[in-house]
């Protein structure tokens, strides 16, 4: 959460201090804490500090390893005592209290570009190596931390921030037409690279970067392995390995002091709910936990608080249900967020995640819980049918209809396919009508350009979706829309399900019993949660948010009365209107997209900003 920036003069000519000074106060809204600034000849640095209380963190940026190597980030490590061990083995004299960043510049000079598989937690950050005048950057697995990155004459610069990039002197500020067209159609670009600047690009999650000689190379550094299926003798070992391993992961999560915890009625932010309160027990500091469980009420029946009260007292947690007074929007606010987005409800998100700020500047979530112990059945049955193996057919197929009284679902995907062949055959979707005809044409003329090649994933035998899921960049989209650059608010969101130590072992899992209905999860919490959470079945949202605001609310959209100029070279705005009168029913989000657009766009011609 805190804010960095770094920029590389490919032409020779030093950083201006002044421009670092510029950008440094641009990045504040992060780092409330203390401002840092750092040049090297032809490279300069600088660094706003947010105070987490999380243990070896560096509050002075950029960190030097001896005259040859800059580091610029924000960097969080699991099992930081194997890695520290890692180093020592190969010779490194790593101190024990060396922060993340040094512990991070020790593995670099250790194992070079290969230093990045062995790095687990969450982290964005660039190295500049003054020897060989190459810059190297990196955003984590999962993508919990942004970064972003941008060229221009004689420069290159990166950064956690996409506002700070756009206000450096030589980036174009030229939108980019493929991500808009995507989020008209959409509300979202399918490429994960691009963002709305043509200029400035997105690390992708699990993804680095290298720029020397004025040449860029990015790739992907991590994939999740493809092992053999675990087979232990006892159940009860596959629930001691998930329960240690969901342990390690919220304990190197907690920050020093205190922690707020999302709470949900369900099953997973629960477990690490459970997870923390036993962690902090151990260490006497169980008052610094509070868990805050977000309410739909008045806008709708929600019974989430009421499941997750209980979960809170059997934990023995300080519990706040946050939830709004109004059921209604308020008026559509004019703030740029960092790209357009189409959220009815920003105002009431904003502060939601105030008031558990209100409490710590960490919170822990359930995300993440659902990618693979929410799986498929379906696969597995086909890699034992292949295998011949009829034994563990029988004894996991055959032993779960026995034990549940029935078999399980096979989310096989066939309906998804089938809806997908009659698509095909109703011939390509149309095209709206508001859709400026001269814009789309020259999107599709350009089809292609500047697209990175397709990315050939391994198929996973067990859980497919799940794996092609974890690596899609999915759950960097989510989070990178709970970072501060959005919300404003000073909050780190941390998601122990998304430890990469726990992922791996999720994917060895036999998919039955294990992952059907979350079995593993159930059986692991037994003493630890409420018998009610245990066997609760998963329940979604009762309605669509914005539909009860129109049918509860009589909630409609604020129109513009008169649309920012740029909108016109996208959007038929009079074709617009004049579909959305015609709208029989309620409107969808779909229907919003150029309204949000035109929000946006009118927020950057007033130059308001979020911070």
């Amino acid at each position: 959460m805190s804010g960095f920036f770094g920029m590389v003069r490919t032409d020779g000519a030093p950083v201006e201090r002044e421009l670092l000074e510029r950008i440094a106060h641009r990045l504040e809204f992060r780092g409330p804490d203390g401002t840092t600034l750092g040049t090297k000849e032809n490279a300069g640095f600088c660094f706003v500090f947010l105070d987490t209380g999380t243990p070896h963190g560096k509050n002075l940026q950029p960190v030097c390893l001896g005259e040859r190597f800059w580091l610029a980030g924000e960097v969080r490590f699991d099992g930081r005592q194997d890695l520290i061990a890692k180093l020592r083995d190969a010779g490194q004299r790593v101190a024990e209290g060396a922060t993340d960043q040094e512990v991070l510049l020790f593995a670099w000079i250790t194992w070079g570009a290969d230093a990045l598989a062995n790095l687990c937690g969450d982290f964005s950050f660039g190295i500049w190596d003054a020897r060989t005048q190459t810059l190297i950057c990196a955003r984590d697995f999962t993508g919990a931390r942004p970064l972003y990155y941008a060229q221009g004459p004689g420069i290159f610069c990166f950064s956690n921030t996409l506002q700070v990039l756009r206000s450096v002197p030589g980036i174009s500020a030229e939108l980019d037409e493929r991500f808009v067209r995507d989020f008209l159609l959409e509300g979202q670009c399918q490429d994960n690279q691009r963002t709305v600047w043509r200029a400035i690009h997105r690390l992708p999650p699990g993804y680095s970067l290298q720029f020397s000689a004025g040449k860029l190379d990015v790739r992907r550094f991590l994939l999740l392995p493809i092992e053999e299926p675990l087979r232990f003798q006892r159940p009860e070992e596959y629930l001691d390995n998930f329960r240690e391993l969901l342990g390690q992961a919220v304990s190197d999560r907690l920050p020093e002091g205190k922690c707020s915890l999302y709470l949900s009625g369900g099953l997973d932010s629960a477990s690490v709910c459970a997870m923390a309160a036993r962690a902090s027990s151990a260490q006497a500091a169980s008052r610094a936990l509070r868990a805050y469980t977000v309410s739909w009420r008045p806008l709708m029946e929600d019974r989430e608080p009421e499941f997750a009260a209980r979960t809170a007292a059997f934990l023995g947690l300080p519990h706040e249900i946050v939830e709004e007074g109004s059921s209604t929007p308020e008026r559509t606010p004019l703030r740029a967020t960092p790209e357009p987005c189409v959220e009815n409800l920003l105002g009431r998100t904003q502060r939601l995640y105030r008031q558990v700020a209100g409490h710590s500047r960490v919170v822990l979530s359930g995300d993440g819980g659902d990618n693979v112990l929410d799986g498929q059945s379906w696969p597995y049955l086909k890699y034992l049918w292949k295998r011949g193996d009829w034994r563990e057919i029988a004894e996991r197929f055959v032993g779960y209809a026995a034990a549940h009284g029935k078999f399980p679902a096979l989310h096989g995907g066939f309906r998804a396919r089938l809806r997908a062949w009659f698509r095909q055959a109703d011939g390509p979707d149309k095209k709206p009508s508001w859709l400026d005809e001269d814009f789309s044409r020259r999107v599709e003329a350009q089809s292609g350009e500047g697209d990175r090649p397709a990315e050939s994933l391994p198929e996973h035998a067990l859980h497919p979706q799940a794996y092609r899921g974890l690596h899609s960049g999915f759950w960097g989209s989510v989070l990178e829309e709970e970072d501060a650059a959005w919300t404003s608010v000073l909050l780190e969101t941390r998601a122990p399900f998304l430890d990469v130590r726990l992922l791996k072992f999720l994917l060895r899992l036999p998919p039955v019993p294990w992952c059907i209905h979350k079995e593993l999860t159930r059986l692991a919490m037994v003493d630890l949660l409420p018998v009610e959470i245990l066997r609760r079945p998963k329940a979604p949202l009762l309605q669509d948010p914005l539909e009860v605001c129109q049918l509860r609310g009589g909630w409609q959209p604020e129109i513009l009365k008169i649309p920012p100029k740029a909108l016109t070279n996208f959007v038929e705005w009079e074709s617009w209107l004049a579909t959305l009168e015609n709208c029989k029913g309620l409107l969808s989000w779909g229907d919003l997209y150029p309204l949000a657009l035109a929000y946006w766009l009118k927020a950057i011609e007033n130059n308001v900003g979020i911070e």
